[in-house]
């Protein structure tokens, strides 16, 4: 999935796909935020809702930085 194309798609096309093919990875709270991470064919997508009016304000493919934080959530031990 090309992320030029992918971002040019509107807001409604976007959450399709990912309703339809996205496998839930992870969710954060930020501010009165929900970012959501999503798995859609080996790459991931990342779904913004405003908490306070319950709506999808942004969805895009995530980018390293977009990973991050997801990943301070995530504890490794040896």
């Amino acid at each position: 999935m090309d992320a030029g194309k992918f971002n040019r798609l509107t807001l409604t096309q976007r959450a399709d796909i990912v309703w339809q093919k996205g496998q839930f990875v992870d969710s954060v709270i930020c501010k009165h935020y929900c970012l959501m991470l999503y798995s859609v064919q080996h790459q991931f997508i990342e779904l913004y809702i405003d908490l306070r009016s319950q709506n999808i304000i942004w969805i895009s493919l995530a980018n390293e930085y977009d990973l991050e934080k997801f990943l301070t959530q995530i504890q490794i031990e040896v």
